[in-house]
This record gives C-alpha cells, sequence and structure tokens, in this order.
C-alpha cells in the first residue's frame, strides 16, 4: 500500500533502513530503505513530497513479469498513498484506471472504507463479518492462520500451498472460489488490525470507484 521503488534503478536514492514485509507465494520479511523524493507526479498529480517511500530490491516482482514481457523494467509500485486525494475508477477489463473519473455513482453499491494505517473494508466469510485490507493488486487473497479453524475452504487444484474459499460478500456482492493462502500476517497486524488482505477477486469483476477521502468504496 505504501509507494515502493525498484532499487536496482535508482542507485543514487539512499534512506533510513527498515524492514518491511512482502508476500512471495508466503509471507517473508527483506530489507528496505525509506526515503523522501523531490518530485513524484503521476498523470499530471503532483505526490505528496513529504510522504516517505520505500526503496527495496524487487526483483521478485521483476522476474515473473519477465516472463511475460521479457524487456519490462519494472521501476516500482504505486502504493494508496498516492491516490488518497483523489477518487480512482479501475477498470480490470481493460487494464485501465482513471483519475478523478466523471462517473454517476446512483447505482453501484457503497462499501464503508476505512483509513487507517491500511485502508479496510468488511467483508463477509462463512456468514461473519471480518475486516480486511483492500489491496487493488493482491491476487491471491492472504488468510490469518488463526482462521483455518473458522471457515471452510477447499484444496486448490494449482497448487498445494494455495486453498479457496467458496464464497466472499462484500455488501450484497458475492464472489466465489476465492483463492487463497493461510499464512502469518503479524507484520500487517503491527499496523493495522486486520484478520486478511484482498484485492484483486473482489474489484476486477466489476467496476470499482476507491474515494479514501469519502472513505467509501463503490462497486459498481
Amino acid at each position: 500500500m505504501q509507494t515502493v521503488l525498484n532499487n536496482n534503478y535508482f542507485p543514487e536514492l539512499t534512506g533510513e533502513k527498515r524492514d518491511v514485509a512482502v508476500f512471495d507465494s508466503e509471507m517473508s520479511v527483506t530489507g528496505a530503505a525509506e526515503t523522501y523524493l523531490q518530485e513524484l507526479v503521476i498523470d499530471g498529480i503532483p505526490a505528496d513530497n513529504s510522504q516517505p517511500v520505500l526503496l527495496m530490491d524487487m526483483s521478485y516482482v521483476e522476474t515473473e513479469l519477465r516472463t511475460l514481457q521479457p524487456d519490462v523494467c519494472f521501476l516500482g509500485s504505486i502504493g494508496t498513498d498516492i491516490f488518497k486525494n483523489v477518487p480512482i475508477l479501475l477498470d480490470y477489463e481493460h487494464s485501465t484506471f482513471t483519475i478523478e473519473p466523471n462517473i454517476n455513482t446512483d447505482g453501484a453499491e457503497s462499501i464503508p472504507l476505512s483509513n487507517e494505517a491500511l485502508p479496510i473494508i468488511i467483508i463477509e466469510l462463512g456468514g461473519e463479518p471480518h475486516r480486511f485490507v483492500l489491496d487493488t493488486g493482491a491476487n491471491t487473497c492472504m488468510l490469518s492462520s488463526e482462521l483455518s479453524e473458522k471457515i471452510t475452504v477447499s484444496p486448490s487444484p494449482d497448487s498445494s500451498n494455495i486453498v479457496l474459499i467458496p464464497e466472499v460478500k462484500v455488501g450484497t456482492h458475492r464472489y466465489t472460489d476465492i483463492s487463497a493462502v493461510f499464512t502469518d500476517i503479524s507484520h500487517i497486524r503491527c499496523r493495522v488490525d486486520a484478520d486478511g488482505v484482498i484485492g484483486y477477486h473482489i474489484l476486477s469483476p466489476q467496476l470499482s470507484l476507491l474515494d479514501f477521502q469519502r472513505s467509501v468504496l463503490y462497486l459498481f
């Protein structure tokens, strides 16, 4: 959720060392540096230069991307910290996002989006509400290890480490066969009270609008 630069492409930047949690098939801790940029502009929108960004080795991401695009240079990951002051429309079907879209939200369902250390929404698992971090790029849902005794899942045919959640409910929207992994999320819980992380599976089936200023997620 925090903007990260691939330090392999920014050797001139340095910062204070810190540990961060990363997820690459399982949760782990890696070294990073925290620094500040004099300027960062996304589609004409300047980022707050008082907002720290992380520097870390993101080869593990770039290596995966190069299986699809061999010449790609992965410079980093834009965090929700950049877009906290503007609404963002996500359109996964067309691989686009629109900053400050001109769209009528009257027909959309509004889901409360809590602006804490990380963005939080309430999802329903097994008929019970749970607090989950919302991550736009999370294509595998992360579940707290404690949930393994509370919810029913089935094994995934694609991986022995992955399970399938039969149904996830967000407001009135229902999503089935969500791929997930049970893991230690203590590094996330150091920042916010949550039972897991979810994103792509619930945002991609429809147009989704993130509006942090109004603390709402719109699902169309």
